[in-house]
């Protein structure tokens, strides 16, 4: 009986160079998305009521929106 092989050769796992950038792209655009969300919502949160009726916000809505965790849309 053949000794079985366990390990794989690393080209059949490969990602195409190509590929690779494009995914780190939508990975780094996403971490860009997110971060650029949590500020904004930090911000919504500090804003003050006045502020908030010039934007077209009630309080609540504002509350609601920076309550959010920032990977929800």
């Amino acid at each position: 009986m053949a000794p079985a092989n366990l390990h794989q050769s690393s080209s059949e796992h490969a990602i195409p160079l190509v590929q690779s950038r494009s995914l780190w792209r939508s990975f780094t655009a996403l971490v860009a998305t997110w971060q650029a969300r949590a500020k904004q919502r930090r911000e919504l949160q500090e804003m003050e009521p006045r502020v908030l009726r010039d934007l077209g916000l009630s309080q609540a809505e504002a509350a609601s929106e920076s309550a959010k965790p920032f990977w929800r849309p």
